[in-house]
């Protein structure tokens, strides 16, 4: 079986389940390439699980010949289905003017795409996100006739709902990352609720054999944040309770990640205090994360709510420190409570709550004993749920079936 995965950027560092997707369905016989949507970064740091990927990822240049020609020849043989497909565009956008233009934008090389992928004889495609990804998959299943489905992970869903309902409808199937979002697209409307299937990200199975931590003892507690450095990363919050622990505890706080708010971070630990306790480490790639955790005796995942409505999903950060058994403080946001249950398999925390915040990092070091077993039984959930062996095998059938 021959699979396109559609997705909007590429390499991301933090698109890991992307990836190991691929090596999934890879491992189990199917060819499978990669196209990227809008934008591709060369130096970015690419994982060695995702190299085989990224050698053989593709796009067509938004003005290139190639895309051009190909929609000019779809307007000459298919000019009804082009002025529906324009309409559905338009109307769908009427009260996003420039989310509207970015979707004109890609639709030549969606249509060059639809043409590729007949004459590969492609059999799926399936877009992660249900944003651009989605539309160019809606677009080229259209032209080629290829069946398409995509996956509904967080902003995706929740910053802009333009065009979701048309592309539901279209799909074979919308994979949703989380009940939470099952539940928050059934609720749209117009939403064909009966496409949706619950199917979760996950990590390695290979993480469950990490050993545990050694006890804190009396030195200090080993604090560790993954993720970019953004707003909806809550980080601020973070440095802000390791702000009110600093003189009641010994902590060492690594923060590992880059993004546009780097600099304000680091000039708020400065101002808190925080040098020599908390280190920004930059980008790593997923064996050096892995390391990390090894170092550390607790994980924060701080998220908020960010401008325009940006949400985590359930972040891969918080599966694959549990998968790690390490003891995790998490906000209760989205979906993050379906993994990390509050006084069972972590800390829960409101968004935004450096106090909250604290006082989880307080609980661990006080009763170590305590934190272990919540750790252990987070570890447990992830084995149960959220093992990518076993949730890209389950989208691999949805995909078998809907081909």
């Amino acid at each position: 079986m021959k699979i396109l995965v559609v997705v909007s950027e590429f390499p991301k560092l933090t698109e890991t389940f992307v990836y190991r997707n691929i090596a999934e369905y890879r491992r189990a016989g199917h060819g499978v390439r990669l196209f990227y949507a809008k934008k591709h970064f060369p130096q970015e740091l690419v994982h060695g699980f995702a190299r085989e990927t990224a050698d053989s990822a593709f796009t067509f240049g938004f003005l290139a010949p190639q895309s051009l020609l190909a929609l000019g020849r779809e307007v000459v043989r298919h000019p009804v289905r082009q002025i529906r497909l324009w309409k559905i565009l338009a109307r769908s956008h009427r009260h996003e003017i420039g989310r509207g233009l970015r979707s004109f934008a890609v639709l030549p090389k969606s249509v060059a795409l639809g043409h590729w992928c007949r004459s590969q004889g492609i059999d799926h495609i399936h877009a992660e996100f249900a944003g651009f990804p989605a539309t160019v998959a809606m677009i080229a299943a259209r032209v080629s006739g290829v069946p398409f489905s995509f996956s509904a992970h967080a902003n995706d869903i929740f910053v802009s709902q333009a065009l979701l309902p048309e592309k539901a409808a279209e799909a074979r199937f919308v994979r949703a990352i989380s009940r939470y979002n099952i539940d928050w697209l059934g609720r749209l409307p117009s939403f064909p609720a009966d496409r949706l299937r619950l199917i979760h990200c996950g990590v390695p199975r290979a993480l469950l054999e990490a050993p545990e931590p050694d006890p804190p003892g009396s030195g200090p507690l080993n604090v560790l944040y993954v993720g970019s450095l953004i707003e909806k990363k809550g980080v601020f919050h973070l440095l802000e309770a390791l702000a009110q622990l600093r003189d009641r505890m010994p902590l060492r706080c690594r923060i590992i990640g880059r993004g546009d708010l780097e600099g304000a971070m680091r000039q708020a630990a400065e101002r808190l205090g925080l040098n020599g306790i908390v280190t920004f480490d930059g980008p790593k790639d997923a064996e050096e994360v892995r390391a990390a955790y090894g170092w550390a005796h607790a994980v924060v995942v701080p998220s908020v709510v960010g401008a325009g409505g940006r949400v985590e999903g359930i972040p891969v950060v918080a599966m694959e420190a549990l998968a790690h058994a390490r003891p995790l403080v998490a906000s209760r946001l989205s979906g993050i409570p379906e993994l990390v249950e509050d006084g069972v398999t972590g800390w829960l925390t409101e968004p935004g709550d450096a106090a909250g915040i604290a006082r989880a990092l307080a609980a661990i070091r006080e009763d170590w004993p305590r934190a272990v077993t919540l750790a252990r039984a987070g570890r447990d959930r992830v084995r149960a749920e959220y093992l990518i062996e076993d949730n890209a095998a389950e989208l691999l059938r949805a995909i078998e079936e809907a081909a």
